[in-house]
Parts: structure tokens; C-alpha cells; sequence
């Protein structure tokens, strides 16, 4: 057995405080979007206005996901979608000539999850939980 400069427990609420603020940032982000405060953004970014609705019923169904126990494929498939999504609202912002301060949330969130989700692997001998 390998010893890391972080105990388990440790690293355990490093990867949980991380993820929490991933989870916070889509359930907001998702609340958001079902209140239609994200409609007039979203067709300055060039999408059609009832994508906000989608989106919002996906980023809730996301954070559902990343805290259900009982299937980790589904966990799994969460982060991954959220990984494309927060590329996604970079790119975006980048294309259209938006300053990369506009793209700053997207990639910080994205570092964030990232971080989150390469941690889980590294609790209780590597196993992902």
C-alpha cells in the first residue's frame, strides 16, 4: 500500500467540499435557468430562449446524480456532462468575441470539478466510490 502526503479523511473532504461547490454552482446555475433569468443571455449567446429550460432540468438532474449512491455509471456520466457543458459556455463565450473574464466562471468551474473528480479515485486505496 502507497501512503499520499494527504490522510484519506483529508483528501475525502477536499474531494467533498469541491464537489459541493461544483453541485452548488449547477443547482443555482439550473434554478436559474427554470426562472427565466438566463433567457436574455442565452440569446445574446446565440441560443434559442427555451434551451434555459433544458438546461435548468439538466443541471438539477446532474447534481441528483453526482450524490446518488447507488449508480456510479450515473455519477460517472454526470461529471461528464458537466465537463462538456462547461466547455461548452467557455467556447461559447470565446467565439463570440466575449473578454475571457466573460468564459472565467466556465473555466474555473471546469478546474474545480476536474479536481473533484480525479479526488474521488484517490480515497480508501484508489477505489472510486
Amino acid at each position: 500500500m502507497t501512503t499520499t502526503a494527504f490522510s484519506s479523511p483529508v483528501i475525502k473532504m477536499i474531494q467533498l467540499v469541491l464537489q459541493g461547490l461544483v453541485a452548488f454552482v449547477f443547482l443555482a446555475a439550473g434554478v436559474l435557468n427554470l426562472a427565466g433569468m438566463m433567457t436574455e443571455e442565452m440569446l445574446r449567446l446565440g441560443y434559442p430562449g427555451y434551451f434555459t429550460t433544458i438546461l435548468g432540468v439538466a443541471y438539477i438532474i446532474g447534481v441528483i446524480c453526482i450524490y446518488q449512491p447507488r449508480f456510479a455509471f450515473l455519477r460517472d456520466w454526470a461529471f461528464g456532462a458537466m465537463v462538456a457543458t462547461l466547455v461548452g459556455a467557455a467556447g461559447t463565450h470565446i467565439l463570440i468575441g466575449d473578454p475571457i473574464s466573460s468564459a472565467a466562471p466556465a473555466i474555473v468551474t471546469l478546474v474545480v470539478l476536474v479536481v473533484a473528480y480525479a479526488l474521488r479515485g484517490r480515497r480508501l486505496g484508489g477505489a472510486h466510490h
